[in-house]
């Protein structure tokens, strides 16, 4: 666990909390206040009184001013079910800080996030196309803790199809709470699919790309075998040899900027959120600056 979490990290979350902007149905017995009205100690409106409803929530002073029954309403409070999804494929091994370890801390972050407002979390890895649950879906900091465990078991090899995977997997939620994707995004696969998915089942989705320095700034020049960290062997079609010079560094800057732009706008034209992190960065700056900055926490 300590590789993902320790006092200080969790400590420096206790002010932030994910930025629920929009009413969600959710479960009853939560923190999260909706639209709707409910049982709630918080005071929302009146209406008039209609059969059936309960009689110790008329007002009897507004009986006495109008003579006619009104009755009290409530806000509604719900648990949302946030959903975090890891790219477990080999490519999240890379860099001097390997994305995967930044791709952790965020899960972790976000989870606990959840967890202190009595929201559920499910953890799970999308490796091939399976998604794998990394431990059952839990609230409360006793749960939270050992899926903090779990996670540093998780195993980082292969590819990954962020579709069929969630395709295949039997329950994606419905307008309850925030579905995350945390990859480097740097597949053949298209993830506008994906998007569509989630945002089809009234999911609040946010995309967060990982990347290492060397992928953001490649510092490498000269002849080189390129292997593609999910190739298998040297023989793989995915690697190729070639000379690594100005021209290509700059046309390679070109080429990642246009793909995250794409991202980007495809991700905002539908309501979704994404943005781009260096797995250098502390955790602190990507939390409070490029998550908070792009209204996944507040």
């Amino acid at each position: 666990m300590k590789k993902i979490i320790d006092d200080a990290f969790l400590t420096m979350l206790d002010r932030s909390d994910l930025n629920i902007d929009r009413s969600m149905r959710g479960m009853f017995g939560g923190e999260r206040r909706t639209n709707a009205f409910g049982s709630s100690l918080d005071f929302a409106d009146y209406r008039e009184y209609l059969p059936g409803d309960d009689l110790r929530l008329i007002d009897r002073n507004l009986f006495m001013r109008f003579e006619k029954l009104y009755i009290k309403l409530f806000t509604d409070e719900r648990q949302l079910f946030h959903r975090i999804y890891i790219d477990a494929s080999a490519s999240m091994n890379w860099g001097e800080h390997p994305k995967k370890e930044t791709a952790l801390k965020m899960a972790a972050a976000l989870s606990y996030m959840a967890v202190r407002h009595n929201d559920r979390v499910a953890i799970s890895t999308v490796h091939r196309d399976k998604c794998l649950p990394v431990c059952p879906p839990f609230s409360g900091a006793e749960r939270f803790y050992d899926a903090a465990m779990k996670m540093n078991g998780i195993r980082f090899s292969g590819e990954t199809c962020y579709i069929e995977a969630l395709s295949g997997k039997e329950e994606l939620g419905r307008d309850d709470g925030f579905s995350i994707v945390i990859s480097d995004f740097l597949n053949e696969e298209s993830y506008r699919d994906t998007v569509e998915l989630l945002l089809f089942k009234g999911r609040r989705v946010h995309l967060l790309q990982v990347l290492s320095r060397d992928e953001i700034d490649p510092g490498f020049r000269g002849r080189a075998l390129l292997l593609d960290s999910e190739a298998r062997g040297e023989e793989d079609e995915r690697n190729y040899r070639v000379t690594v010079d100005r021209a290509r560094i700059k046309a390679y800057k070109q080429a990642l900027s246009v793909y995250q732009k794409e991202l980007r706008d495809f991700c905002r034209a539908r309501g979704a959120g994404f943005f781009t992190v260096c797995s250098d960065d502390p955790i602190e700056r990507i939390l409070f600056n490029d998550a908070a900055r792009e209204g996944l926490i507040v």
